[in-house]
């Protein structure tokens, strides 16, 4: 999709510079804005996915990381109850 979306920006640009017509000149940049924007937005979209971890933790991970949360109990003194 990103690069679909990427393709319609040069679309776009390229109707911009090519035509004489104010109109398509204005559906061109609208094109070429609208898509650039959209493009970044998919490619940043991608790279976050690629890099970030599973949203949900099983059950285990759970556990270890409750477990690892908990402080150590402190030694008591002798003669304490």
């Amino acid at each position: 999709m990103r690069w679909i979306l990427a393709a319609i920006a040069l679309l776009g640009l390229l109707i911009a510079l090519t035509t004489r017509s104010p109109g398509w000149m204005g559906v061109g940049i609208l094109l070429a804005l609208g898509g650039a924007i959209a493009a970044v937005f998919a490619f940043a979209q991608a790279r976050i996915d690629a890099t970030s971890r599973p949203e949900y933790l099983s059950d285990a991970e759970i556990a270890a990381l409750k477990a690892a949360l908990k402080p150590p109990a402190a030694p008591q003194p002798p003669g304490t109850p």
